[in-house]
């Protein structure tokens, strides 16, 4: 049975588009079977439309929902109460040292929701250490490390599979930490484990043009190590992260604007990745930007990532409203401290809306989301009405 679910009159459609763009037209190639033939046509998009709506009207997309979870109790709440709408959840459990000690512990009372509700397991373990990192890649015997605790912990616990996370990466260590993702999928798949990689916001293989020494700091130090293609054959599937468009070091802006956002996923389907293997990773934190000070740099401008329930009450203790940006697609707001505004750029349920609509309107995977307990309640209406959450065996 496809993703879409039976419809009334065929057993199975199969929808292949010759160009897979986020725009224009194409040309649909369907394959309907019934119990004795198969047939197989060609059609222009618009009569093709029509008759997909026509065939399978009121079926819902179904979506790998993959939620990440921190050990907060805002987190492990939010997990509790709406865990029927989640595929896998990935603690954010475990990090990783300079000779391949992986070491944490996920919450048990996460273990037991899971296996009572029917979610699957598959913590991360996660560093930004540049130098650490550079260490274990380039040491045969804490990789080694790496992979047989990974083995061991999934099997103590019954995970699903486990998930990288490794931030920081300098850029010459792109292909070293290819072949060492290579080499732990074909460790845990042998164990019957999958296995996943975090790719940082990159839409291409070289720094960006404009803001050049910014642009350059990205990208020898963050965007420049993820062999994308390469990773994404070897993974059971990619989260890519659509976030963050602006960061401390910018000026303040949207954690992921619609024209952004569109750009990273369109990104990946520029590279060919399979539709299946692409899980799109969307914030459900908002950013406060505001002036602060320390000893070591004096003063300066810095944002925090707050959650939807911290941004409406700064809103209501500061009497400010939200404002829609338009060709952005989010929620800002604006007030004034002793002359010197503070912003506050929000990731709500109708930012969330046209970003999850292409995951949908794609026939993506899914999606990831980072993080349980940040979110604006109303998301959980959006999934609901918009999709339906992909139970895994």
């Amino acid at each position: 049975m496809s993703q879409f679910g039976k419809s009334a009159e065929f057993d199975d459609i199969i929808l292949v588009p010759k160009r897979r763009t986020l725009q224009g037209p194409f040309f649909i190639f369907f394959q309907l079977r019934d119990m004795k033939k198969i047939k197989s046509f060609l059609v222009p998009f618009p009569i093709s439309l029509l008759f997909f709506v026509n065939s399978i009207q009121g079926q819902q997309y179904i979506s790998e929902n993959i939620y990440y979870l921190n050990n907060s109790p805002d987190s492990y709440e939010s997990f509790l109460k709406n865990a029927d709408q989640i595929s896998i959840v990935c603690p954010a459990a475990y990090s990783i040292d300079s000779v391949g000690v992986i070491s944490g512990n996920v919450d048990r009372r996460v273990l037991e929701t899971a296996q009572q509700r029917g979610v699957k397991v598959m913590p991360l373990f996660a560093s930004f250490d540049q130098k650490g990192i550079h260490d274990f890649l380039n040491n045969a015997t804490a990789r080694k490390e790496v992979i047989r605790l990974m083995l061991f912990f999934a099997n103590l616990f019954h995970y699903y599979g486990w998930q990288m996370y490794l931030e920081n990466i300098f850029f010459a260590d792109k292909d070293v930490y290819t072949s060492f993702f290579k080499q732990s999928a074909d460790s845990l798949h042998q164990h019957g484990l999958i296995i996943s990689m975090a790719i940082v916001k990159s839409n291409q293989p070289a720094p960006e043009t404009g803001n050049s020494p910014y642009q350059l700091y990205l990208y020898e130090n963050w965007t420049g190590a993820f062999d994308i293609p390469s990773i994404a054959a070897a993974s059971d599937f990619i989260p890519f992260m659509t976030y963050d468009q602006h960061i401390a070091y910018t000026p303040p802006g949207p954690v992921a604007g619609i024209h952004w956002f569109k750009g990273m996923l369109q990104s990946l389907l520029d590279l060919k990745i399979p539709l299946n293997k692409i899980s799109l990773w969307i914030p459900v934190y908002s950013d406060y930007w505001f002036p602060s000070w320390n000893q070591s740099q004096g003063g300066y401008s810095t944002r925090d990532e707050i959650s939807y329930a911290r941004a409406k009450d700064l809103m209501d203790q500061y009497m400010v409203k939200p404002e829609w940006m338009p060709d952005q697609q989010v929620n800002y707001t604006r007030w004034e401290e002793a002359g010197v505004f503070n912003w506050l750029f929000l990731e709500d349920a109708k930012s969330f809306g046209p970003k999850f609509m292409l995951a949908k309107e794609q026939h993506l995977r899914g999606i990831s989301v980072w993080v349980l307990g940040a979110e604006d309640p109303e998301v959980w209406n959006v999934l609901k009405k918009e999709a339906r959450a992909k139970r895994i065996e």
